[in-house]
């Protein structure tokens, strides 16, 4: 009698759980409609609407997988980590047998990287069972490499975005991309901590910059290589001795405050009239080469550089006249070879970004132009 009372409750349980659960409106309402609005929301960035279209998907189907995940991305996006952890759990969970959603998941991990430690254990574990499931997974292949690459495993990443780009699918251009970066970096050979986390970076800023003269460059094995003096230019230890460096305000307490001061001192990167460095302000094509020629004239004791290439009555570039302020440092770096133009239109870009990738190829364009070694 009591396992047929048992028996009754679970069917009228079960009757209840299907009249309650989110019925589809229309032929287009399904959990996988939703997930894929709900990714084209995440890559133009309006998260919100993405957890909205997320949590669709998971009311129409509570064991879809990618919608569980898809919730950990948009939070992940936002800095809720401890959603988007929770979130990653569920979608490997549901999905432990479906490489996309182990790829999601070490996808949502990735995306915390700079705010957890073990971020890139986690992804990888996920990426191991996919790929365990199927060797050949595209999505799994391209984000292994995306996680080497931002662990600062440049060469290993190369390889993964490598074997994407020739599958030709669905990952190659944004494999291709990030190879073409990963190839740039090992070219630039980063050879400092800091230098392969700027290296990352799509744009730089001065504070950035005056890092990676510090570090990368090495500025201060060179100037104090410097003979003494007693007139004309003169070494760091010399100023040092001679004057109190001062920093600016809005630099004081700085996370790069050590490394701008160097650049004060060492007169290759100026205070600005108003008494600010600016060290968040980001660094364009023709203000790098303003630093260039600053640090070649203090390295050189050539201060002939700085007016060297003024009054040019045919200007070098084809987007840039010689009457623009920074044309002779940009005339000065493409003529040692630091900086390159595009050879197809001669034009130098001037307001370009600087990634970190380029700012280091430029230093190491900067160290073969002094026959610094290092």
């Amino acid at each position: 009698m009591l396992k047929k009372y048992l028996s009754r409750i679970s069917i009228l349980s079960l009757v209840l759980f299907a009249a309650c659960a989110t019925k589809p409106e229309s032929d287009v309402d399904t959990p996988e409609y939703h997930y894929k609005a709900g990714m084209r929301a995440v890559e133009n960035m309006d998260y919100q609407q993405a957890i909205k279209s997320f949590q669709r998907s998971v009311d129409l189907d509570s064991k879809f997988a990618l919608g569980f995940g898809g919730l950990g991305l948009a939070n992940a996006k936002l800095g809720n980590n401890k959603e988007a952890k929770k979130f990653a759990s569920t979608c490997a969970s549901k999905g432990s047998k479906d490489s996309d959603a182990l790829a999601l998941s070490a996808r949502i991990w990735i995306d915390m990287r700079e705010s957890e430690k073990k971020w890139f254990n986690r992804a990888e574990g996920h990426l191991k069972k996919s790929l365990k499931r199927d060797k050949n997974h595209e999505g799994s292949q391209y984000w292994y490499g995306v996680a080497y690459l931002y662990s600062y495993k440049f060469n290993e990443a190369e390889d993964y975005f490598r074997v994407v780009v020739n599958k030709r699918g669905d990952y190659a251009g944004m494999a291709d991309s990030k190879w073409k970066l990963s190839q740039k970096i090992v070219r630039a050979m980063p050879g400092t901590p800091v230098g392969k986390k700027v290296a990352l970076k799509e744009q730089i800023s001065r504070a950035d910059l005056a890092v990676l003269f510090s570090e990368e460059l090495k500025i201060g094995v060179l100037f104090d290589r410097m003979p003494t003096q007693t007139a004309g230019f003169q070494s760091p230890n010399q100023v040092a001795q001679n004057t109190a460096i001062q920093i600016p305000l809005d630099s004081r307490n700085h996370w790069a405050e050590t490394w701008i001061k160097d650049m004060i001192r060492y007169g290759v990167m100026n205070i600005e009239p108003d008494g600010n460095f600016y060290p968040d302000d980001k660094i364009n094509r023709a203000t790098y080469a303003l630093a260039v020629q600053r640090l070649l004239v203090v390295a050189t004791r050539d201060e002939g550089l700085e007016t060297k290439y003024f009054g040019e009555s045919q200007s070098r570039f084809s987007d840039v006249p010689s009457s623009h302020f920074a044309y002779n440092a940009m005339a000065v770096c493409t003529e040692r070879g630091i900086m390159q133009v595009d050879m197809m239109n001669n034009r130098f870009n001037p307001t370009g970004d600087v990634t970190g990738a380029d700012a280091l190829l430029i230093i190491r364009n900067l160290q073969s132009s002094l026959r610094m070694t290092f």
